[in-house]
């Protein structure tokens, strides 16, 4: 993957362990503003497709700032509002994201946040990025990834920052006044100043002076134990990585989202019936289809009795001319295999596949059941069973 680090008058690009600058002119307005549709142009030119973009602070706005953290409280919005108040894109309509990196005390928690106009996101996402972020925060990352020390600081020429950690988390970052390549002993100063202002004294267990294609001098008397000064190149395995990460991707808006809080109650309300609608609907026709298939079940079941009740395998009985006013008697799901005649009585035997046919011929008869039995026939249980009625009876 690719890696484009954009700044107002270069494009970096970071492939395959190597950095090449592109030159370009014009990015920014005479007013400062961007002008992302050249630096959508510019990247299209040279590969920008599907690639990593670290945007510079003059396309992307990065802020740190402790924020309320109290139940009904919207993060979002206030983020926003606070992103609106940027001259860099007053009266812009803004993308914004954030991080929540730690709490600030109680009753707020620190929060990094970024913001970029919406037209501006959606001409770079025609390039399909991977991810879209602002800088430094591949080179914070990076410094987190290298570094054990408790305390540490990164100073960094891409955007020209300096940030303190203390236990891995981000205290606070600030924008140099002065170039991060001046390597003086005012560069010093002004570092050993913000450390002042993100609540630490004194000198940090580590400098990480990190840059692109080649790192920030060391200024005299930068107030740190030990300092390690690297070109970064192997930053792939980084640029998606979660931690301290932002994006700025154009997402689609969520139903309602920018409408007024009625008109978003009364979306919501219509969404949620039409959302009932629907599965009120598909649980009718789900249980019809059921009650549908149940039916055809059963047809198919009532065609597969009938067939094997009139299979040529059924068990074969005698002719009915002989015992015509049995036989009429006897139900359906039974057969008649033997009759014997004696004096004073008639036997009749067979098989069924109810083990009650025979007590209801008994009875339709007048006579009595004699002992039953059980076999196996075509993979069906056949009971076989005698039926004894007297002969006055059976005439």
């Amino acid at each position: 993957m690719n890696l484009f680090f954009l700044t107002h008058s270069r494009i970096l690009r970071l492939r395959e362990g190597s950095v090449e600058a592109f030159p370009v002119q014009d990015l920014l307005s005479e007013e400062g503003r961007p002008r992302y549709e050249r630096l959508h142009h510019a990247l299209k030119e040279i590969g920008g497709s599907g690639a990593y973009l670290g945007l510079g602070p003059e396309f992307a706005l990065l802020r740190l700032q402790p924020f309320p953290s109290l139940q009904g409280f919207s993060l979002e919005e206030a983020v926003l509002a606070e992103a609106e108040r940027s001259p860099l894109f007053a009266g812009e309509d803004l993308l914004v994201d954030y991080f929540l990196v730690a709490p600030e005390d109680e009753r707020r928690v620190r929060v990094l946040f970024s913001a970029i106009p919406r037209k501006g996101a959606s001409l770079l996402a025609r390039l399909r990025p991977r991810r879209m972020e602002p800088l430094p925060l591949i080179l914070w990352r990076y410094a987190l990834e290298h570094s054990q020390a408790p305390t540490f600081l990164v100073l960094e020429n891409l955007s020209h920052t300096v940030a303190f950690f203390e236990g891995g988390v981000l205290k606070g970052f600030r924008y140099l006044t002065l170039n991060a390549d001046e390597g003086s002993e005012r560069l010093a100063e002004e570092v050993a100043r913000s450390l002042a202002l993100f609540g630490h004294g004194g000198p940090v267990e580590e400098a990480w002076l990190l840059g692109l294609p080649v790192p920030p001098p060391l200024p005299p008397g930068l107030p740190a134990k030990q300092v390690e000064q690297r070109v970064p190149l192997d930053l792939e395995a980084l640029a998606l990585d979660k931690r301290l990460a932002l994006d700025l991707k154009p997402r689609r808006k969520a139903l309602g989202e920018g409408l007024p809080r009625e008109a978003q109650l009364a979306v919501l309300l219509s969404a949620l019936f039409l959302a009932l609608g629907l599965v009120g609907r598909s649980f009718l026709a789900t249980q019809t289809a059921a009650q549908e298939r149940r039916i055809e079940a059963l047809k198919q079941e009532v065609q597969l009795l009938r067939a094997q009740t009139f299979q040529p395998t059924r068990p074969r009985g005698l002719g009915l001319e002989e015992v015509l006013k049995v036989a009429s008697e006897k139900p359906e799901s039974l057969w008649l295999t033997h009759l014997t005649a004696e004096e004073v009585r008639l036997v009749l035997s067979g098989e069924a596949l109810d083990p009650y046919a025979p007590l209801l011929l008994a009875q339709r008869l007048g006579g009595q059941v004699g002992p039953m039995g059980a076999k196996e026939l075509a993979g069906r249980r056949i009971y076989t069973w005698e039926v004894e009625v007297a002969k006055a009876e059976a005439r």
